[in-house]
């Protein structure tokens, strides 16, 4: 017998979820830049992590990473794609962000026992983030995109 092999890394997907459902919907989004004197990357996903007390956001500010805890409060049109979408932490107010996409990539698959259907809208964000120690960035027309997600397996 040989000795075993290293062990599998968990992922986000793992400790937020466990074991997928056959049928999921989630949200995610990204943008990275300049913007206020400071080098910022929010990173924000939801709806697979709803009750599981586990987010995918955190807020990437100068090199220093703040983690948003709470589930964000997300807005956005499934029938106008290129509408405005909002993200904001309701209790902690530490993202206030709204982004104006120009373009959406869209992929839809339907397998009958499989399907996809994937809104990925391309934009820039405006508003305003907090960090964990308090310091507040106005964000304006930084690069990222929003995606809204349906999967079937």
């Amino acid at each position: 017998m040989g000795r075993p092999g290293p062990r599998p890394r968990t992922t986000a997907a793992d400790a937020g979820r466990g074991r997928r459902p056959r049928s999921a919907d989630w949200n995610w989004g990204a943008a990275s830049g300049r913007t206020d004197g400071h080098t910022v990357g929010p990173q924000f996903g939801g709806r697979w992590t709803e009750g599981t007390r586990s987010t995918g956001n955190c807020l990437r500010v100068d090199g220093g990473l703040t983690k948003t805890g709470e589930e964000l409060d997300r807005r956005w049109s499934a029938s106008d794609l290129l509408a405005p979408w909002t993200a904001r932490a309701p209790v902690s107010g530490q993202v206030d962000l709204t982004s104006a996409p120009f373009h959406n990539r869209s992929a839809h698959t339907d397998a009958g026992l499989i399907a996809n259907r994937t809104d990925q809208r391309f934009g820039h964000y405006n508003g305003r983030i907090r960090t964990d120690d308090g310091t507040e960035s106005a964000v304006e027309q930084l690069l990222g995109w929003a995606g809204d997600v349906h999967m079937r397996w």
